[in-house]
């Protein structure tokens, strides 16, 4: 019975220990502000130089960075339209789990006075990565 019990809690104590396992991505960001971004929330991928510039268009910046979509990809975060300042969007964590990236987005809200205008909160970074890309609240 001591044999069948030591056993037993070998095989728990291993299995606690095969969690998944999760590996930290760097990223850079490349632009953001509280003016100029999208009236709806969304969260986007850009893995293409056309789609980065008509992007950069969108939030009109015209100082588009040069990617190299060969080893990274780029992310938008929008936060949509908001009726006071106080609001902004980034990135917590970028990490990989299994073929995936996890961006894990962060949202701060107005903590006392405020100016009081529209604004359109956004975050634009780029990951190293070529895998796909999956967001997190």
């Amino acid at each position: 019975m001591k044999k069948l019990t030591a056993l037993l809690s070998v095989l728990i104590l291993f299995s606690c220990n095969a969690t998944k396992t999760s590996k930290t991505i760097s990223y850079q960001v490349l632009t953001d502000s509280a003016y100029m971004g999208k009236k709806k929330e969304s969260f986007e991928v850009i893995d293409n130089p056309a789609d980065l510039k008509k992007l950069y268009t969108l939030v009109q910046d015209e100082l588009v960075p040069d990617v190299d979509f060969a080893k990274n990809k780029v992310v938008a975060l929008f936060m949509g339209e908001k009726n006071t300042g106080g609001y902004a969007i980034g990135i917590e964590e970028v990490r990989q789990e299994g073929s995936k990236v996890i961006v894990k987005v962060k949202k701060s809200y107005p903590d006392g006075n405020v100016t009081m205008a529209f604004t359109q909160p956004y975050l634009i970074a780029k990951i190293k990565t070529t895998k796909k890309i999956e967001f997190e609240e």
